[in-house]
């Protein structure tokens, strides 16, 4: 596959993953309506992230990392007997799995609350413990759906893969949107929500399978040992959990120190987290998964050449949004807030807080996003440990920073901040160790071409910066009482449009390619561009 060709596949991954996060915005917006930061939301934000940890590790993460690489070669050598017998036979143990850990799960609750939440009062935790049990079921049907996105990727069916979790959110609007008046108080809505949740789980494993079953054939799980391929996948599946597994002790341990700030911090690292992850799932997410099936596919002596110039290119591609949108997260990340969940009863104060929240990792998006593509190149190289090496430096640095930060400020309402923080310092410390491993492998990755276009990059996102400071300026003071949904969209378009000109001006041909006008360079310096 041609770049050009990999820029398409990241394109309909992007496309997928825009309608899913759109929707899901939406649902946060319509959550914040209903629920603010408080008691209530904070302990549905819990109960959710404790059986998600479950689903992170055995869902699309791992079946990526692990069952992709492993299908996508038996596809290419057009073996679909073998891969089907593969595909079936990796159903049936996550099927017999998760039922395992889902039964546990629920028994497990009350442990589990007191274990993670410890800085809950008895109400709030027990409403925690209720609202576990209700979600965990949950997990079995992610799992599954991320079986689903890996049979759909593995085909190069990119675009629904992605764009059926859309499904999940609506299933949780529509129950806000009704139940939200109906309800007589946040606990009783958070329960409701928790089963609308478990419901739209099982609606988005439905809107997947039947473009599974055209692309792989009859389901029918099995637990044949024999199936070519499986214990190779499964050999690869225990590195990749344990590695996941440290992630999740992360975001464990952030919850944990959440849990002893002022109420609302669970909720408020929630808000900004899905907002934040926006770009990073966009651009970093989808040139990674489109990437990782060609990786996969590379073999014989010009496979290193071929992973070589696919990083490249990707890299270059991911910077060019996820530093602009760092930018615009620091710079105005208060009215990136206050257009999606200003309203109800998520107010001025709400808005100030989950902005320096967002601003705090926001910090941390360029590797957020550089370390899912990276990520990916080891995984088709068969290579486990050191993406586990990484995590576990990553997580180490993020814990200390995180309680250094937060727990002397954690009195004050905005020390999520420091948790948000400690995650962007950690996540530095993964992409240099995964791009140090990378070097030694593959050679130089960042060229003398990729630093010029990262600097026409930083100098884009510098002046853009500076015209929606201006922009906000001319807000402030003369149109001070617009609600912020209409004060934010002239100046983030002030932002965005500002960078895209300049970017192009100064030679780039992804601005070129969204202003459909011819790149400003041509020869080596359109060469240099092409990057990006």
């Amino acid at each position: 596959m041609s770049d050009a060709g990999g820029g398409r596949s990241a394109f309909v991954v992007g496309a997928g993953i825009l309608i899913s996060r759109v929707v899901g915005l939406l649902r946060n917006t319509v959550f914040a309506y209903y629920f603010g930061a408080g008691a209530a939301s904070d302990a549905y934000n819990a109960a959710f992230k404790i059986p998600n940890a479950v689903r992170n590790l055995l869902g699309e993460g791992t079946l990526s990392a692990s069952f992709v690489p492993v299908y996508s070669r038996l596809l290419g050598r057009g073996d679909a007997a073998a891969a089907r017998a593969l595909s079936n036979a990796m159903l049936g143990v996550l099927l017999a799995v998760v039922s395992l850990l889902t039964l546990v799960g629920v028994a497990a609750a009350p442990l589990l609350t007191s274990v993670l939440t410890p800085g809950f009062d008895a109400d709030t935790q027990a409403l925690t413990t209720r609202l576990t049990r209700v979600l965990f079921p949950m997990t079995g049907m992610m799992v599954i759906s991320g079986w689903c996105l890996g049979i759909q990727n593995s085909h190069r069916r990119f675009f629904w893969s992605y764009a059926s979790a859309a499904v999940w959110s609506l299933a949780q609007i529509a129950l806000l949107l009704v139940g939200g008046v109906r309800a007589g108080s946040a606990a009783t809505l958070a329960v409701w929500l928790a089963w609308a949740t478990l419901a739209g789980a099982v609606l988005q494993v439905a809107a997947q399978l039947p473009q599974v079953m055209q692309l792989a054939g009859p389901i029918r799980p099995t637990l044949d040992r024999a199936a070519e391929g499986l214990l190779q996948t499964l050999r690869n599946v225990v590195p990749v959990v344990t590695a996941l597994g440290v992630v999740q002790i992360s975001s464990f341990v952030d919850l944990q120190i959440a849990s002893f700030l002022p109420a609302g911090a669970a909720t408020n690292l929630t808000y900004a987290n899905t907002l934040a992850l926006l770009p990073v799932s966009l651009f970093g997410v989808s040139v990674a998964a489109s990437a990782l099936p060609e990786f996969s596919r590379e073999s014989g002596a010009l496979a290193l050449d071929a992973l070589r110039e696919r990083l490249r290119a990707g890299w270059q591609r991911i910077l060019f949004y996820v530093v602009p949108s760092a930018v615009a997260f620091v710079l105005f990340g208060d009215y990136c807030v206050g257009l999606l969940y200003r309203a109800g009863q998520f107010g001025a104060a709400e808005q100030r807080v989950v902005h320096w929240v967002l601003a705090g990792y926001a910090v941390g998006l360029v590797s957020f996003g550089s370390v899912k593509l990276l990520g990916s190149a080891y995984y088709a190289m068969q290579d486990y440990r050191t993406p586990l090496r990484a995590s576990v430096a990553s997580i180490t640095v993020s814990a200390i920073a995180a309680v250094s930060i937060a727990v002397p400020l954690r009195a004050s309402p905005y020390a999520a901040a420091g948790i948000a923080l400690g995650s962007a310092l950690g996540s530095y410390v993964n992409l240099l160790v995964l791009a140090r491993g990378l070097r030694t492998r593959l050679g130089p990755l960042y060229t003398a071409a990729m630093y010029t276009g990262t600097r026409r990059i930083v100098v884009a996102a510098a002046v853009a910066g500076a015209a929606g400071w201006g922009a906000r300026f001319v807000q402030v003071t003369w149109m001070s009482s617009l609600h912020p949904r209409y004060a934010a969209l002239p100046i983030l378009a002030a932002f965005g449009m500002t960078y895209l000109v300049v970017a192009w001006g100064m030679g780039s041909a992804e601005a070129a390619r969204w202003l459909r006008r011819p790149p400003r360079l041509s020869g080596q310096g359109a060469q240099d561009a092409a990057g990006e």
